[in-house]
């Protein structure tokens, strides 16, 4: 077991893995990055990052990966797959996965892992690209609290609200009914906003108005914003949103649980998903919204 964390491994460095990463490397830690796509590599060197193209020798320089990846094939692949890391000889004994995944996957992911003497904590994060720089992002922990004590530190520089849901794979339940409640958000002010057209009121006062009640919300806030100027700058892309969504949509098939709203916004995500807004932010669901009579 590592006793000090100083080489930290990261893999996914997008939108919201990005920031974090610069994160910790402002205090302090030295970032090792892996990236197949090398048009990625001189974003990653001016942000101070280190880059590693062989995966030898990624592994053998760090104390802890860090995940941010897209979706749960992803984290399999990375981990345990025929090139995964859990085959390579020397290698790092935790795993901070910050992705959006399946947590019933996860569960078997950490199983897997633990036969290497690999710990695996889930961690997924809400807040957006703008929690990510800020760094304030909330976290919602799985796993072992020995370990997590251990990686504390790290995640106090990325987040402000961190919270031990339980044990492998609490995490990302914990982020599915996030996503569902943010989704569910969305699709209220999005039907609210066109109460507000069929009466030809100003949405903009409307929102002012709501941000003083018990309506506030940081989906009014931020989301409703994005809506009322029509910009969809992605601060969390719509199609990772439509992702998440599957996954909560599927956990409930999995569990015989008849959730009529996930499978409302479910399928309107997807549709916006598909209808060309995949790029853009998942308030861009409002303009789907929008179109249906």
């Amino acid at each position: 077991m590592i006793k000090k964390i100083k080489n930290v491994g990261f893999i996914g460095t997008g939108i919201i893995g990005l920031p974090m990463a610069k994160n910790l490397f402002d205090a302090g830690y030295k970032i090792h990055t892996f990236a197949r796509n090398n048009k990625t590599h001189l974003k990653l060197k001016k942000a101070g990052l280190i880059v590693e193209k062989d995966l030898c020798k990624f592994y053998k320089s760090i104390d802890i990966l860090i995940l941010a990846v897209s979706d749960t094939i992803d984290v399999k692949n990375i981990l345990t797959g025929k090139n995964g890391m859990a085959n390579f000889h020397i290698k790092p004994s935790i795993v901070l996965d910050m992705s959006t995944i399946c947590p019933i996957e996860t569960i078997e992911i950490s199983k897997f892992l633990k036969k290497y003497d690999i710990s695996l904590v889930d961690a997924p994060v809400s807040g957006g690209e703008i929690g990510a720089i800020n760094g304030n992002l909330s976290i919602m922990l799985g796993g072992d609290k020995k370990i997590i004590k251990k990686v504390m530190p790290l995640l106090k520089i990325l987040g402000d609200k961190i919270t031990h849901i339980g044990n492998s794979g609490a995490g990302q339940v914990a982020k599915a009914c996030n996503q569902i409640i943010v989704a569910q958000t969305i699709n209220a002010v999005s039907e609210a906003f066109m109460i507000s057209d069929s009466f030809k009121v100003n949405k903009d006062n409307v929102r002012k108005a709501l941000l003083g009640g018990f309506a506030n919300s940081k989906i009014l806030e931020i989301h409703g914003e994005r809506m009322l100027k029509n910009s969809y700058k992605p601060g969390f892309k719509t199609k990772l949103h439509a992702k998440d969504l599957r996954i909560a949509k599927n956990i409930s098939l999995k569990k015989k649980l008849s959730l009529k709203g996930t499978n409302l916004v479910n399928k309107n995500m997807n549709i916006c998903n598909n209808s060309g807004h995949g790029e853009k932010d998942s308030s861009a669901y409002y303009l789907t919204i929008k179109k249906q009579k």
